[in-house]
């Protein structure tokens, strides 16, 4: 197995235990906002999506280490696009972390 083979692996590995191990109704809420987010906005980022489960929906425990990984089960989905673009976050927290810039499919 080659490195970039084993790193997707366990990229795979890491976002199915997020999402195992994660409140299932803040998987449907960070679902629902993905769902949202694609139809709202031309292009959105997870902080928009964070945004929507946070502010919008109320969730107020961790939702970080969720929402890459739902995300990517969204983009595996064909429901939303990677643009190839990215972005700066606006999260103070965040540092000026770039984020995947995505679309509806």
């Amino acid at each position: 197995m080659d490195q970039l083979t084993l790193g997707d692996e366990l990229r795979d590995q890491g976002m199915a235990v997020a999402t195992a191990n994660s409140d299932p109704q803040l998987v449907k809420a960070v679902d629902a906002a993905i769902e949202v987010c694609a139809g709202r906005y031309p292009l959105f980022t997870a902080d928009h999506v964070r945004d929507l489960v946070t502010v919008g929906m109320g969730y107020d425990g961790d939702v970080g280490r969720i929402i890459g990984a739902r995300m990517n089960a969204a983009g595996r989905r064909r429901q939303i696009t990677n643009t190839g673009m990215t972005t700066k976050s606006t999260r103070a927290d965040a540092h000026s972390r770039r984020l995947l810039v995505w679309r509806r499919a």
